[in-house]
């Protein structure tokens, strides 16, 4: 019995039929017994988050269950299962150079089986999935400040706005290119981060770009550019930061 679920397609189908596995250049084989669990940053559904120091060095672990394959959209581009995208996304932006330009966290690698008994108790959640979770290491992002209406600048969004238009240039959209996937990392070199590409969708390669996808691109472009004034008119009327849902 298929593991994809009703209504979904096969891969077969969809731009990503062709492709054999993921980037091998960035598979990791990560030694759990050097690595030190900091902090839980974040869990849900789909994954966890923790920071990390791995051979003493901060980065972030995000963790993915592994209940099945959802499949594809009937669109032919969105993968469902959410762990692939981020793998697939962050071996196109490291490959592009995108992650060496600021814009996003920088990529260490993938692991696609890793058995939770090895890391007890920080993967326990982990133990009882259908099979074995997969993982990414990335860079960790001190201190960082999301997005808003509150911290907002004019500078910052600029930098959110060329900073997925580079993400583009892999050949990756978003999905997702709301304020909550944009940090803002202090430093003596401010940067601005995008963040979060699990439900990304990316292109094997520009012929697999027409004209239907050539607009999803631009449109958001658009969306970014649009939510950027919107920030700017709610910092104007002084409101709180996450009033709207942009």
């Amino acid at each position: 019995m298929s593991d994809t679920f009703v209504d979904s397609l096969r891969k077969e189908d969809t731009i990503y039929r062709d492709e054999a596995g993921f980037d091998d250049r960035f598979k990791i084989n990560i030694d759990f017994a050097k690595m030190e669990f900091i902090e839980t940053l974040k869990v849900s559904e789909a994954s966890s988050i923790f920071y990390v120091h791995y051979y003493n060095e901060p980065r972030v672990l995000k963790v993915f269950h592994n209940n099945g394959d959802p499949g594809y959209a009937c669109d032919r581009i969105r993968d469902l299962n959410r762990s692939p995208c981020e793998i697939r996304a962050y071996c196109s932006l490291k490959r592009s150079k995108i992650c060496d330009a600021g814009v996003v966290p920088d990529f260490y690698g993938f692991m696609l089986e890793i058995d939770p008994a090895n890391c007890a108790p920080h993967l326990d959640a982990f133990r009882h999935d259908t099979n074995l979770p997969c993982a990414i290491l990335i860079e960790y992002l001190p201190k960082p400040l999301e997005m808003n209406c509150v911290t907002y600048t004019k500078e910052r969004m600029e930098k959110a706005y060329i900073g997925i238009q580079k993400v583009h240039l892999a050949l990756v959209e978003h999905n997702d290119p709301y304020p909550k996937n944009i940090l803002i990392v202090p430093g003596d070199f401010e940067r601005v981060m995008w963040i979060d590409f699990d439900v990304a969708i990316v292109y094997p390669n520009e012929t697999y770009i027409g004209e239907k996808e050539r607009f999803r691109i631009e449109f958001e472009t658009e969306v970014v550019e649009g939510f950027g004034r919107l920030l700017e008119e709610d910092q104007k009327k002084r409101l709180p930061p996450n009033t709207k849902y942009y």
